[in-house]
């Protein structure tokens, strides 16, 4: 097993508060620990839906 560790690329967001707030109900309900992952997940599943498969 390599102990060498991947490097992610990080995107910046500017979101309003109110989108902010509904996005992170959502997570919650999803049962998803932050914002961050609940919108990896849901943006692995839209490139799924295009006959995508999601490389990360």
């Amino acid at each position: 097993m390599s102990s060498e560790k991947i490097k992610t690329d990080q995107y910046q967001l500017r979101l309003a508060h109110e989108f902010r707030k509904q996005l992170e109900e959502q997570a919650r309900k999803d049962g998803d620990t932050s914002l961050a992952t609940w919108i990896k997940r849901v943006l692995r599943k839209e490139l799924q839906s295009r006959d995508i498969e999601p490389k990360g």
